[in-house]
């Protein structure tokens, strides 16, 4: 509901051919992004989700950037030029890197903390048949191995040497 709220409310200052795109691109960073991605670092994000987002924020992106003559046509702007244009990560790696530092904060907590302990715990029991359900920290494993990290649960604890990773992981384009 807030998601199209958000989106649906800008629409005409998106649309709008008075406004310049260095406005309405901060508008979209400031004001649809956050509520798009609220409490993304909790997510667990499949392929699907993945892809329903990057179309979301296409979808704005060529609001804000419009079409572009080349050689005497109109022709749509590429995904890689929108993202060149804005300027910063796609939603998908923005939700990536908040479940990472969320991770981090949450490993570093105390021991007894209760998100601490959801963290590390481990459910006993019999899982469903079928395919297994997507688990959080599964995606935390996949994203920390794609960035060549291995016991990142020992590496967290060094403040700086993790913030720095997530810096590179900004740069990655793999993530």
């Amino acid at each position: 509901m807030y998601i199209r709220c958000a989106y649906y409310g800008l629409q005409n200052h998106v649309k709008s051919r008075i406004i310049s795109r260095n406005t309405k691109t901060p508008l979209y960073e400031t004001l649809i992004r956050p509520v798009r991605t609220y409490e993304a670092e909790t997510w667990v994000l499949s392929k699907q989700d993945e892809h329903r987002l990057s179309i979301f924020e296409r979808k704005i992106l060529r609001r804000i950037y419009s079409q572009v003559m080349d050689r005497g046509s109109w022709r749509i702007r590429t995904n890689q030029e929108l993202y060149q244009l804005c300027g910063e990560n796609d939603i998908v790696k923005f939700c990536h890197l908040t479940r990472l530092r969320w991770a981090g904060h949450v490993i570093r907590q105390d021991d007894n903390d209760l998100t601490r302990r959801v963290l590390l715990s481990k459910p006993g029991g019999k899982r469903p048949r079928g395919r297994h359900r997507l688990l959080w920290e599964d995606g935390v494993e996949e994203d920390v191995a794609k960035l060549g990290c291995r016991n990142w649960k020992i590496f967290v604890l060094n403040r700086e040497g993790w913030r720095k990773l997530l810096k590179e992981a900004e740069a990655h384009p793999g993530l």
